[in-house]
């Protein structure tokens, strides 16, 4: 496999037993890079130095000038980590640009000031490159005996993958799934594709896709797995679907989404009312004007407003008319829902936000105010669905 390199170039101090021009052709002889940089500082030395490294170089190693003008991109602050840094990361990226196919990038920062040194390690782990090397070799008077260099490789993916991990982790954390996933997708190492499994699984999830997020589940927990899968073979009204739901709906106010939270709620309490509909009263979609006058008082004016809403037979429920329907027949889980005059008004700011027809924002106290009142209505009337209204099972971090 063939290679770019970039070599830094100090002055340093020769010993007894150095000739630093010569150590870094003997680094070259050894690497073979197709094409090679010489990063020296902007001291005389230094440029005089990369001089002799470039005119010494094997035949075969094709010395990359900085411009038509410009032989090398000398570091002006050689003792500056953050200038030496800006300048290692500037060689690197031209030299990315000329990467071939299944070539590696490789950056030596052994020769220069510690400044220089440390930067280029930096500006590698800045850009991704996956190897650092290293000239090491028996040492005299501080810096290794020309004749005996040897090549000290070291990978800086592991380092890039534990930075990566992190930040997955705290985006994980602030719900962003699928920026996660975007994240770890370059790696394969298996802490990482569990990782990213688990950040697909937690999209699919909050996006109620429960058949996916368990094919995602099952590539790091059969648990989980399985209880995806209930969720995606429960019935369309069933209380695991609605608990799930609003479990969902807390994930997001936890997370500070309070508009999309309270969205959420909203359509969890017309999907509680619908879920007594079927339960109670056998009444499921397409709801069917007959069947629902057959629950109605004869001759009562909800009688009247369904049949002016009736399309070709059937009726569309939105969340307030569900619960008149339930309300006018008389069942008592509706009558706790219009008592709670607090519940119905929070549920209404709903409509002011960009969920609804307005623009307003949503306070978080009023969005808890409304978890905590559907939640009392659940506990009274519909307390099966108030058990599956839990967060438990989903994972609470990335990693294990």
């Amino acid at each position: 496999m063939t290679s770019l390199l970039i070599l830094t170039v100090g002055t340093g101090t020769a010993g007894q037993h150095s000739n630093l021009a010569q150590g870094l052709v003997n680094t070259l002889a050894q690497l073979r890079p197709r094409r090679f940089w010489l990063v020296p500082s902007a001291h005389s030395n230094s440029t005089a130095l990369a001089e002799l490294v470039r005119e010494g170089a094997p035949r075969e190693c094709a010395f990359q000038p900085w411009s038509a003008t410009q032989p090398f991109r000398a570091i002006e602050r050689p003792d500056d980590l953050f200038d030496c840094r800006a300048v290692l990361r500037e060689v690197i990226r031209a030299a990315r640009a000329q990467l071939a196919q299944g070539e590696r990038l490789i950056v030596n920062p052994t020769s220069g000031t510690k400044q220089m040194s440390v930067a280029a390690t930096l500006a590698a782990l800045d850009e991704g490159i996956g190897e650092l090397v290293f000239t090491v070799g028996e040492r005299a008077d501080g810096v290794v005996k020309t004749g005996t260099e040897r090549m000290a490789a070291f990978s800086t993916r592991q380092f890039i993958l534990e930075r990566d991990l992190r930040t997955a982790g705290t985006l994980f954390t602030a719900g962003a799934f699928f920026a996660v996933a975007r994240i770890l997708k370059a790696y394969s190492e298996p802490e990482a594709l569990e990782a990213r499994e688990k950040a697909l699984c937690l999209h699919e999830w909050q996006r109620l896709n429960h058949a996916k997020a368990a094919s995602h589940a099952a590539k790091f927990s059969e648990n989980l797995r399985s209880h995806l899968k209930n969720l995606s073979d429960a019935d369309q009204f069933s209380v695991s679907l609605l608990g799930d739901l609003l479990a969902g709906a807390d994930e997001l106010f936890r997370r500070g989404d309070c508009e999309e939270a309270l969205a959420r709620y909203y359509r969890g309490a017309e999907q509680a009312a619908k879920v007594r509909l079927a339960d109670a009263h056998a009444i499921r979609p397409p709801y069917r004007l007959e069947a629902l006058l057959n629950i109605l008082p004869a001759g009562c004016c909800l009688a009247d407003e369904l049949r002016s809403r009736a399309r070709g037979g059937e009726v569309q429920l939105g969340n307030d008319l569900a619960w008149r329907v339930l309300q006018v027949a008389q069942d008592p889980m509706a009558d706790g829902y219009f008592a709670d005059h607090r519940l119905q008004d929070g549920l209404k700011r709903r409509n002011e936000s960009m969920y609804g027809h307005g623009q307003d924002s949503v306070v978080a106290s009023d969005v808890q105010a409304v978890a905590d009142r559907l939640r009392n209505l659940l506990r009274t009337h519909l307390p099966a669905a108030l058990i599956c209204w839990t967060t438990q099972p989903r994972p609470g971090s990335l990693l294990p």
